[in-house]
This record gives C-alpha cells, structure tokens and sequence, in this order.
C-alpha cells in the first residue's frame, strides 16, 4: 500500500491546533484531503477539511451538521487557513 503524501503534513495542522487550545481534534489524511475530526461517543465526526491544490495552497472546506462537506472560496497555506479556523469559525471545532 502507498502511504499518502500528505500524511506528514498532518502533524503540522496538528500541532498548530494544539498550541491554540484544540488538542481534542485529530487529524488524518484522504486522498488529497487533511481532514479533521472529533471523536463523539467512538464515532468520527467531520469538522473541516484542508484540500490539496498546488504547491503548498489548500482550500478550506467545513462539514454540516449532518457530516456533509461544504465548500468554501478560502483558500491559502495551513498556517493561514488553521488561523482562520480558529479565529473566525470556532463553532466549526467545537465539541458537541
């Protein structure tokens, strides 16, 4: 099996969650996604999404209540887009 590319990029998205304060979310990658997620009652729960464009530019996408992914027209570097998470879409992470 081949191991996915950016599963070492999930580490970083990782560790920039935790200095804020987000060290529940984990992090894990699919295909050209870095997905986040939470753990409620041992089941995966989808909070947003990072998608893979080029070089080192990622579009933020972010799940409905139902799980479902909506697109969004954000795009930039992890360290941009996790600020962004964080700092205007807070709800998005937080545990239920």
């Amino acid at each position: 099996m081949v191991e996915n590319p950016l599963k070492w990029t999930c580490s970083t998205v990782e560790k920039e969650l935790e200095s804020r304060g987000y060290d529940y979310l984990k992090v894990t990658a699919r295909g050209t996604h870095i997905v986040i997620y939470t753990e409620e009652m041992g089941e995966k729960v989808n909070r947003s999404r990072l998608t893979k464009l080029k070089g080192d530019t990622f579009m933020l996408g972010m799940a409905d209540h139902k799980g479902t992914w909506e697109s969004t027209p954000f795009t930039g570097t992890i360290s941009e887009l996790v600020a962004m998470l964080t700092e205007q879409f807070p709800f998005v992470l937080t545990k239920w």
